[in-house]
Order: C-alpha cells, then structure tokens, then sequence
C-alpha cells in the first residue's frame, strides 16, 4: 500500500514539474517576442551602417525572402522550445554568437566583409533587422527610441533547469488519490488437517469438563452444621438440562441408555426436525455429565432413530435403530456417520432385515458370546452379530393365528429375561403382551406363545421391562418373572410371567379374545389363519391380569424403569410433564416422589444411569429435545440390605 501511494505522489510531482516548464517557457517566449517587436538601436553605429548597405545592394526577391524568413522565426519564438536561440546575447569584445538553426538565408553578403564569426553574427543580426524592415513597411507614428535592453550570456538562457522542490507548491489530491484504498485481499485461510481439528476438539472438550466441574470453592470447613432438619433432603432435586439449540431444536427425545464402561456419558436418540433444514434427519447425541454445554459426540442417521443402545461389551460402540428399519453402528474413534449398517429393504425377510420402525434392541449374552436383539412394528425379531449387520442370524416372523381380525402382531416393545435369553416378551400395539421363544423347544415351536395373553392395557404398550438381575451377588430373592409395562391409556402395571404363576384364571371354551377395551374384546373372528391347521381346534389360552396397575396419572405414561439396585424402586414419565418415583415396599398405589420438569413439557423417556455401587441420578427426555438430569437423595436409592427383598417378596404375596 505504501509503494502505490509513493508512486501517486512521483507522478503528481511530475506531472506539476511539465506544467510549471511549459509556463515558464511561454512566458520567456512572450517576453522575448515583445522585445523583438520594439525597434531596437544598435550599439555601434558603424555596423549597423554596413548591415544597411550591404541589404540594399541585395535583390529585392532576396530581401523579401530573407524577411519573410526572419518573420517566420519570430513567430516560431512564442511556440518552438529550440527559438529562444534566434536572438543572440552580445558578449563584452562586442562580438555576436551564432544559436543553431538560425536562418542562413542573409548571410551571403556579409561574409565578404567579417570573419566566419562575425559572419554568424551579421547573419543573426541581419535575422532581426529583417523583421524590423518589413514593420517599418506600414506607416507608423514615431515613437521614442527605448532604452536598449542588454543581454548577457549565460547558461541559463539556453539550458533549462528543473524547479527547485522548495517552490514546488503541493498539488491538489487527485480523485483517485483521495478515494480509500481498497483493502488487500485476505488470502485464504490454510485448510487444517484432520489431526489437528481432532486435537482441537479433544483438548477443548477437556478444558470444558474442567469449567463446568461443580465445586464450592467458598466451603467453610470450620463450621459445624445444625442437625436441623432439611425440607429438601428427601426430594428430587434438578441438577442440568442438557440442550444444544443448534443442532436439536424442534427435535424430540426418542429413546436414551447409558454407558456401562463410562457411567458419565448418556446416549439420546432424536428424530427429525419440524422444519426443513440441511441437518441429518436423525441424531444421537453423547452426552458428558461433566460437558453439560454440547455433545460429547454427534452422530448422524439419515432418518429419525427410534431406538438407541450403548453396548456393554464395546465401550466406542453405539446402536441405533431407525423409522426406516435400518440398524446402524456409530464408533466414538470414527465420528460422524454409521461404520456399519444394515441393508434398506422393502419388504421383511429372513435375508434382509426389518422394513418397519425399529422401537426395540436388546444385548444379549457375555462379554465373549452376545448378539443384539431388534425387533420392529411389522412383528419382525431379528438377531445379529455386531460384526456383520449385512444378513441377521437368525428371524423370526411373529404371527397370531387366535386373533380375531389379523394375524400380524404389531410389536412396540420388546425385553429379554434377565435368566433365560431364549425366551422374550412383547408388547403390542393393541395394548396385549404375549411371550415368546426364539428357538424350538420340546413341545412348543419358535414363536409367539398362544397359550398366554396378557391383558391389562386398552391402548398400545410404550414400554415393557423386566426385572433387573442383581450385580455382584445373589440376591436373597429372585424376582426375574417381574416385568413393568406402561401405556397410552394413561397406567402403568406390574405383570409376573405365566410359567410362574400358580393359578391363572382359564378363558371360558368356545372361542373369545380377551382384550381391556371392551370394544376389541370379541367372539367372532374372521382372520384367515385361525381356520388353516390347527388353529381352529386350538385349545383357547388363558388370560393373565398384572399384579398391580397405578393410575395416578393425568396423560399418557411413556415409559417405565427399574431401578438397577433397590428391587422395589421404579420410575415413570407421562406426556404432562410429570417424573415419578414409586416404591413398592413403600405403597402400590401413590407414589413415593413426584416433580414437573422445568416448562412442564411432555417427557418421552427415563434412564437410570448404571453404576456399580449405586444409581443415584436419572435422566427423563422431553418432547423438546432437552434431557434433563435429577438427583435422588441416598436414602431413597440405597436398598436396607435384605429387608428389602423380604418386603418385596411380602407386598407381591398380597397381591397375587
């Protein structure tokens, strides 16, 4: 920029330096002229007596010509910048000098009477003398003789010198000096290599955890607290709402589960968004607790994932199912999209997977023998191994041959027995539960379990789950035949399996399909299957009705958890924005905790999180896309030894 500005101001310099030339050489050829005009005397009479004579002996053609000549070079004077050298300076012996491209013309007369330099000067003078005849031509009053005007010879009358900078005025600023100077162009931005955007976001996302560490720095560790009692010390209490605007807004919490390598980090499944935008349609955000500002890592689905699960055998591994029935593999090490998914089919088979929403997965097995359970709406039970999600192991098609109208089983949630992972159970979208193996066994084929309904719900299950088994050591009683199951008819209830339940109320003969919706309940059916094989002559099943059901909710209740250690302690959520706790020792019929989450918005799901002492802290998903994080007090969460499960096992003699 400094260089184009001192170029600007060379050329100006320059171009102020011509025009003051050009001024000054007009002005001496005026001067000059006007000299030239006036008749001048000569200084010594003598010569101009004999310039005089010898012109008059000239012919008068030649005088003519030689006057017009001279004329000509005067005229020459106000316009040629080689002129000024027609008038000759006189120097102190009296002798004249010649200034090149003078007229020769009128000098051949007078060098026969002076020397070659006295010839240039008569020449030269001759020149002057001319023009001073052909004016005295035309009448003119006389005039006064003028003061001659004595030249001196000196350079400065035939060399020119440039002006001095000193007397330089400053130039006005050009238009295009005083426009701004337009600014250099940026050059582009070096493109940062993979690693080094991996370190950035690695090491910026641990200086997070550091600031968000939750740490009083002003505890006074002199004062002795008062054993008054806290009104908080027994209630829910809100910690962090967890919510990124700009990649979750108007997106709903679908599903969530936590790690069992990291107890900090909790997976959440999103749909897509309400409005059109570039995003991926579906997302799973890994949530830090100690990164409560974004994700620990995004993951992309190119449509809403229904379900999600973090494998307990892989901790970098996280599963998703999908609206379009496709399952997906995320790796924390490779970011971004699926490393390995299933095919995208249209119709469901053995070969290619599901093609219906995907609401359920399930791990099953240990660390060195697992496979992953998927089940989808079209009644399709899929296994798969994690290494190769191109073709599923094994499937089963689920059908229901007793069903008055259809024989297709719609599942909307499925769970695995903690001790028997042959065996699974369903819940349908019609609001029954059915069992069902997924091998042969003597007796009984592959398959729903026709023999057992359960019924107890009205409208479609939104969440099934069976008891958790106890880590780390036998428990004083084994509650594995327990299962919870919520719905959209506003309750929740506790199921116990059929093959341990000691007297099951059996369904009047003749035909009749039990259902809680009176509506559905019927005796006539004209499903296509229930007349082939043996079907029509089957034995009708028997009916089972849950232990306990609670009905304390206002709305729809969207999911149900076991706590993973206390065997009485469960949690819900309804779609009016309203987290319970119940404790069954405690009551079967009003629960323990209640909260609204902050704006009373809907709630999807509810996550215990999964640590090996105790479990302290759950998550509840909302229908906004915000997931937040509450706190339970120790005395709630932390069992009383074995008295809990004597409880346990008393309150579920009672209500049998």
């Amino acid at each position: 920029m400094s260089a184009r500005r001192a170029e600007i101001e060379a050329k100006r310099a320059k171009l102020e330096r011509m025009r003051q030339e050009r001024a000054a050489r007009q002005q001496r050829a005026q001067g000059l002229g006007e000299s030239q005009g006036k008749q001048e005397t000569p200084s010594r009479k003598e010569d101009l007596d004999a310039l005089v004579a010898s012109l008059i002996t000239q012919d008068a053609r030649e005088a003519d010509e030689g006057s017009l000549g001279a004329s000509t070079g005067g005229d020459s004077l106000r316009t040629s910048t080689g002129s000024d050298a027609l008038h000759a300076s006189t120097n102190d012996g009296g002798k004249m000098e010649s200034a090149p491209g003078a007229s020769v013309g009128t000098m051949d007369t007078a060098t026969s009477t002076a020397t070659s330099t006295a010839a240039s000067t008569a020449a030269s003078t001759a020149a002057s003398t001319a023009d001073d005849a052909v004016m005295t031509r035309a009448p003119v009053p006389p005039a006064p003789a003028p003061i001659p005007q004595k030249i001196l010879y000196s350079k400065e009358v035939q060399t020119e010198s440039p002006p001095s900078p000193d007397l330089v005025p400053t130039p006005e600023p050009l238009e295009e000096a005083s426009a701004t100077p337009p600014h250099p162009p940026t050059p582009p931005a070096e493109e940062l290599g993979a690693d080094f955007a991996d370190f950035v976001h690695a090491k910026s996302a641990v200086i997070e955890r550091v600031l968000d560490e939750d740490y009083d720095v002003l505890t006074d560790y002199t004062h002795v607290p008062t054993d008054a009692h806290d009104p908080n010390a027994n209630a829910l209490r809100h910690v962090h709402t967890f919510f990124d605007a700009a990649i979750l807004d108007t997106r709903s919490v679908t599903d969530m589960d936590w790690s069992s390598k990291h107890p900090e980090l909790l997976a959440a499944s999103y749909n897509r968004q309400r409005t059109p935008t570039h995003d991926a349609d579906g997302l799973v955000a890994v949530w830090n607790m100690h990164l409560r500002e974004r994700p620990e890592f995004t993951f992309e689905a190119p449509t809403d994932v229904t379900s999600v699960l973090a494998s307990p055998f892989h901790p970098t591994l996280y599963v998703g199912g999908t609206y379009s029935g496709q399952i997906l593999l995320w790796d924390a090490r490779q970011r971004g999209l699926p490393v390995q998914r299933t095919p995208l089919s249209f119709s469901a088979g053995a070969e290619s997977g599901h093609c219906a929403p995907v609401y359920s997965l399930r791990m099953v097995g240990t660390a060195q023998a697992h496979h992953l359970v998927s089940a989808s709406t079209d009644g399709l039970v899929c296994t798969w191994t994690m290494d190769m999600l191109a073709k599923p192991q094994e499937s089963i098609m689920l059908t229901n041959p007793l069903h008055p109208r259809s024989a297709d089983v719609g599942i909307a949630s499925l769970d695995v027995p903690a001790d028997d992972a042959t065996r699974f159970l369903v819940g349908t979208e019609e609001g029954n539960v059915y069992g069902a193996a997924r091998y042969n066994r003597a007796g009984a084929a592959a398959g729903l379990d026709t023999e057992y309904v359960y019924v107890g719900h009205a409208a479609p299950v939104t969440r099934l789950e069976c008891h958790p088994a106890p880590r780390g050591r036998s428990a004083p009683a084994d509650f594995s035949d327990l299962f919870l199951t919520s719905s959209m008819d506003w309750t929740s209830a506790l199921w116990r399996t059929a093959d341990r339940t000691r007297s099951a109320p059996h369904s009047a003969s003749g035909y009749h399909y039990a259902h809680a919706n009176p509506r559905i309940a019927t005796s006539t059916r004209t499903n296509p299957l229930a007349f082939r094989g043996g079907a029509a002559n089957a034995a009708p099943w028997t009916v089972i009705k849950p232990l306990c059901r609670f009905e304390n909710q206002q709305d729809y209740v969207m999911d149900v958890r076991w706590h993973p250690h206390h065997p009485a302690l469960f949690a819900q959520v309804d779609v009016a924005g309203r987290l319970e706790m119940y404790n069954l020792n405690y009551s079967c019929e009003r629960p323990l905790l209640s909260t609204a989450t902050p704006g009373g918005r809907g709630l999807n799901r509810v996550a215990w999180e999964r640590r090996a002492d105790t479990s302290a802290r759950l998550v509840v998903g909302g229908m906004d896309g915000r997931v937040h994080l509450y706190e339970l007090p120790e005395s709630v969460v932390t069992p009383r030894g074995d008295a809990e499960w004597t409880e346990m096992q008393q309150v579920l003699a009672s209500a049998s």
